[in-house]
């Protein structure tokens, strides 16, 4: 219960956070700008989403011809791709058609008004007609008013929806970037992270630095103790991760028995005794096989590390430190070598 509420808690936090936006800076309702502003929460598109940080943080803020500029250079050829891309296009299709026949329905009892209007400037106008009149100007402005009571509830209940999809994309985006074994960030979180911090230390390059790290000979164990005991390997490397970090460095498993770390704001000395504590940790564990605390053999693993470089491709970034890793594992294992390394046997 306690859960619930928070999490109702939070989601009323987060849409008064969104309506507080669009009214001070005065942005349309309109499925463009809905369509931009879910693109931003869905988070997909790393550049999109760094634009409109960006935006939200100038005083000037977002309009529509901002929504505009965005929509045409990021998202116009965007098809829908998920069930929620699909649901969100229902629901803005639905907007759409709402406020179109509102908008027609506004339209003719604006023109019945004008036609009461002349009929009220006719000279001599007798009282019997003078009531009728006056009767249906009073009926159709109580239309009109319930007409537009309708909408805005009905514009209510789609922010709402929208809510609420906002909400499902922010679960189903963490969970379709988490490991399910590890529960570290999986390939797609570390592609992400790893092009917004390639943007951010562009001029600082020599303070981003990549980690690979790969467990040694850990087919071989897991053909001799079983993927079960592999499994839970794997988990407790990835609780050493999260116990020897800094909140802001980046944890993935990379795939298989390989993980990375991208560290920013860091040295590389800062970068090599980071995966120096991580080698000593590992090696010194001593691990029990469940059940018949048999004492696993001691469990190594072999770090290679990069530093950014000012305008070179990401896959150039990866596979310096890849080919450092690779160098360690040929030069004995359970090391930690950087690209300004010599390594020896």
């Amino acid at each position: 219960m306690a859960d619930d509420q928070d999490n109702l808690n939070r989601a009323r936090k987060i849409f008064e956070r969104i309506s507080q936006v669009f009214s001070e800076q005065e942005i349309t309702p309109s499925p463009l700008n809905y369509q931009v502003w879910y693109e931003y929460f869905k988070g997909d598109k790393p550049k999109f989403r760094q634009e409109m940080d960006s935006i939200l943080n100038d005083p000037f803020g977002y309009n529509d011809r901002t929504g505009r500029r965005l929509f045409d250079e990021y998202l116009k050829d965007d098809k829908p791709t998920s069930d929620l891309d699909r649901v969100f296009k229902r629901l803005l299709d639905a907007m759409v058609k709402k406020l179109s026949a509102w908008t027609d329905k506004l339209s003719s009892q604006n023109q019945q008004l004008n036609d009461y209007a002349l009929r009220l400037s006719e000279p001599n106008i007798d009282p019997e007609k003078l009531k009728n009149i006056t009767d249906s100007i009073l009926h159709t402005t109580r239309d009109l008013r319930h007409s537009s009571e309708d909408v805005q509830q009905d514009l209510v209940q789609a922010s709402l929806e929208i809510q609420t999809l906002r909400e499902q994309l922010i679960e189903a985006r963490a969970e379709s970037m988490k490991d399910e074994l590890t529960e570290l960030g999986n390939r797609k979180a570390f592609n992400i992270r790893l092009e917004e911090l390639a943007e951010e230390f562009a001029e600082r390059p020599d303070q981003l630095h990549l980690i690979l790290i790969d467990i040694d000979h850990f087919k071989n164990f897991n053909d001799q103790y079983g993927h079960l005991v592999g499994d839970s390997v794997l988990r407790y490397f990835a609780n050493l991760l999260r116990n020897k970090q800094r909140p802001k460095n980046t944890l993935c498993r990379y795939g298989g028995e390989e993980f990375a770390i991208l560290m920013n704001d860091s040295s590389l000395e800062q970068a090599q005794d980071c995966a120096e504590t991580l080698r000593a940790a590992l090696k010194k564990a001593k691990l029990k096989r469940r059940g018949t605390n048999e004492v696993l053999p001691e469990i190594t693993a072999s770090f290679g590390i990069a530093q950014f470089r000012a305008g070179e491709k990401l896959d150039d970034f990866i596979n310096r430190a890849d080919d450092m890793l690779y160098k360690a594992k040929q030069t004995g294992r359970d090391k930690v070598l950087t690209e300004f390394d010599t390594p020896s046997i």
